[in-house]
C-alpha cells in the first residue's frame, strides 16, 4: 500500500484472510485499499467488519468517521471519532476530525473545545488554527480570528485559502496594507481565484486612499487649487492605481485652466487605456492645441501616433 501497488496489497490481504478470516487488521487494510481506490461503500463494509472482530480498532473507527464526514453523515462521523478517542484519547487526528464534525454540525462550542484541546498538545496544527479563526470571524470576533488565521498562514504559507481568509479578516479590521499583502499572496499562489484577485484590487484601493502621505498631499494641492497642483495630485493618484480619482483631478485641472496641456494628455492616457476612442481623440487634440512638440516631445509623438492610427 505504501508504494501504491493496491492490487498486490489486496492479494496479500486476501491470502491472509484465507488463514485468519477474523483478523481485524487485514479487514481494515482491505478497507484502506477500497478507500484509496475510490470504492467508498466497500471501504465502509470492510471497516465495519474489522470492528466486528475488534471493537477497539482505532484506525477502523477513524477511517469510517472520515468516510461519513465526507458524505455529510455528521452524526455517524461523530460517533466513530468519539469511539476512536475512547480507544486512544491522544489521537490528534481523530480529535481534529471530531472538532471539524462539530463545526459542520453548527455545534461551535464543542468544536472550539476539541480544537483548543488539540492545540494544547500540538500548537502547530494549521487546520485547527484556521477553523478556529473561521468560527471567530463568523462571530465577529475579529481579533481572535486574526490571531488564529495569521498563525495558520505562518504554518502553511503555500495555502491560498488561508491567505484569502486572512485578507478577509484584515479588510474587516481596516488594516488595508496588510490585507493587500495577504490577497497578493493568495493571487500569487492561485491566479485563477477571482475572489483573491478582486479583493486585492479593493485592498490596494483602500490602502492608497488611507495613505497618510497621499492624504496630506491631497489636502495641500486642493488648498492651492491651481492647475499645476491638480496635475501633481493626479499623477500621484496614477502611481497608486486610483484611476477614478486621477481622472477627477485632471478634470478639475482643465476646469481651472483649459489651456494646461499636461492635464489634457493625462485624460488622453486614461481614455486610451480604457479604449474610449472618441474621448481619447478629443483629449489628444486638446493637448496638441495647447502644448508644443518642443515642450512635450514624447507626449506629442504619442498623440500623433494615436491620431494617425485612429484615422485608419
Amino acid at each position: 500500500m505504501a508504494n501504491g501497488n493496491l492490487p498486490k496489497a489486496e492479494t496479500y490481504c486476501n491470502l491472509g484472510l484465507e488463514f485468519s478470516p477474523q483478523y481485524a487488521d487485514l479487514w481494515a487494510n482491505k478497507g484502506l485499499i477500497a478507500m484509496y481506490s475510490g470504492n467508498k461503500p466497500k471501504a465502509k463494509e470492510f471497516f465495519i467488519k474489522a470492528l466486528r472482530y475488534n471493537q477497539e480498532h482505532l484506525q477502523a473507527y477513524q477511517n469510517l468517521g472520515v468516510l461519513y464526514l465526507e458524505e455529510g453523515a455528521y452524526g455517524k462521523a461523530h460517533d466513530n471519532f468519539k469511539r476512536a478517542l475512547q480507544v486512544n484519547p491522544d489521537n490528534l487526528e481523530s480529535r481534529y476530525d471530531l472538532g471539524l464534525t462539530y463545526m459542520k454540525m453548527g455545534r461551535v462550542k464543542e468544536a472550539r473545545k476539541e480544537l483548543n484541546t488539540l492545540l494544547a498538545v500540538n500548537p502547530n496544527v494549521a487546520n485547527a488554527h484556521h477553523n478556529l479563526g473561521i468560527m471567530a470571524y463568523e462571530e465577529k470576533d475579529l481579533e481572535t480570528a486574526f490571531e488564529h488565521i495569521s498563525q495558520a498562514a505562518q504554518l502553511t504559507p503555500d495555502s491560498a485559502e488561508v491567505w484569502h481568509d486572512l485578507g478577509t479578516v484584515l479588510l474587516e479590521q481596516s488594516r488595508f496594507p496588510e490585507a493587500r499583502e495577504a490577497f497578493g499572496n493568495c493571487a500569487r499562489l492561485d491566479d485563477k481565484n477571482s475572489s483573491c484577485v478582486n479583493n486585492l484590487a479593493v485592498a490596494q484601493r483602500k490602502a492608497a486612499l488611507t495613505d497618510s502621505a497621499l492624504k496630506e498631499l491631497k489636502d495641500t494641492q486642493t488648498a492651492e487649487n491651481s492647475a499645476p497642483a491638480m496635475y501633481l495630485l493626479a499623477r500621484q493618484y496614477r502611481e497608486k492605481g486610483l484611476l477614478t480619482e486621477e481622472e477627477g483631478a485632471y478634470r478639475k485641472c482643465v476646469k481651472l485652466d483649459a489651456k494646461f496641456a499636461p492635464c489634457h494628455f493625462g485624460l488622453f492616457q486614461i481614455f486610451s487605456d480604457a479604449h474610449k476612442q472618441t474621448h481619447a481623440e478629443a483629449a489628444c487634440k486638446n493637448f496638441m492645441k495647447f502644448g508644443t512638440s518642443e515642450e512635450f516631445p514624447t507626449e506629442y509623438q504619442a498623440c500623433e501616433r494615436f491620431l494617425a492610427n485612429d484615422s485608419f
